[in-house]
C-alpha cells in the first residue's frame, strides 16, 4: 500500500500537469482567435503632426470591433518614455463608406490609455487612423478588432478566460500539493528509519 506522501504526490503532479494541459489550450485557443482576428499595433511610432493608416476587413456586423491603445511621448533619447500629459493623439475609424464612426482623442489629463467600442453598420473595409496632435514624437502600442472579451453590449465579459484561470488555478494547487506530498515522504521515511530496531553486535 503505498504512503500518504507517495499519494500526495500523485495527486499533485495529477493536478498540475491538468493544471498545464487546460491553460494551455484554452491559452492558444484565445491566442489564436485574437492574432486571426484583429491587427496589433506594437511599438508604431508616429512623428509630430503625420498619421498612420491601418486597416481590417469586417465581416460580422452582429459583433462590436473594440480598439486598446497606449500611448507614450518619445523622447529624442530612445531609452527614455513619459506618459503625455496634453492631448496627442487623435483617433478616428472610418467606415467602407466613408463616414467617421468612432473618434477620439489621447492625451488629455495625463490619460494614457483607451478602450472604445463600436457596432458596425456594414461589413466591408474599415480604416484605423492614428494622428499626432502634438510637438512630440509618440509611440503607440494597441489592438484594433474583434477581442473575444467584449460583449454584444460592448461590455467586458472575462468568461472566455474561465478556462485559462481555471488551469492555472490547478497548476497552483498542483505545485503546492507536491511540495506538501514531499515533505510528507521525507517524514515518512524518518519515522520509518525511527521504527527500525537497533542491532547489537557481539
Amino acid at each position: 500500500m503505498l504512503k500518504r506522501g507517495y499519494l500526495i504526490l500523485i495527486a499533485g503532479a495529477a493536478l498540475f500537469i491538468i493544471g498545464i494541459i487546460l491553460t494551455a489550450t484554452y491559452g492558444m485557443s484565445i491566442v489564436s482567435l485574437t492574432l486571426s482576428e484583429n491587427i496589433i499595433l506594437a511599438d508604431v511610432s508616429i512623428s509630430p503632426s503625420k498619421s498612420i493608416n491601418h486597416t481590417i476587413e469586417i465581416s460580422d456586423t452582429e459583433r462590436p470591433v473594440s480598439l486598446v491603445l497606449h500611448i507614450e511621448s518619445e523622447l529624442n533619447d530612445d531609452t527614455n518614455f513619459q506618459t503625455p500629459s496634453e492631448p496627442l493623439v487623435e483617433q478616428m475609424v472610418i467606415n467602407p463608406n466613408g463616414f467617421k464612426v468612432n473618434q477620439n482623442q489621447i492625451g488629455r489629463n495625463g490619460q494614457s490609455d483607451l478602450f472604445t467600442s463600436f457596432r458596425p453598420q456594414t461589413d466591408g473595409i474599415y480604416t484605423l487612423t492614428l494622428s499626432n496632435r502634438g510637438t512630440d514624437q509618440v509611440k503607440v502600442q494597441g489592438i484594433f478588432g474583434y477581442l473575444p472579451i467584449t460583449e454584444d453590449d460592448g461590455q467586458v465579459n472575462l468568461a472566455p478566460f474561465t478556462g485559462v484561470l481555471a488551469g492555472a488555478t490547478l497548476f497552483i494547487i498542483g505545485i503546492i500539493t507536491l511540495i506538501v506530498g514531499t515533505i510528507f515522504t521525507i517524514l515518512d521515511r524518518r519515522r520509518e528509519k525511527n521504527k527500525r530496531p537497533i542491532g547489537f553486535g557481539r
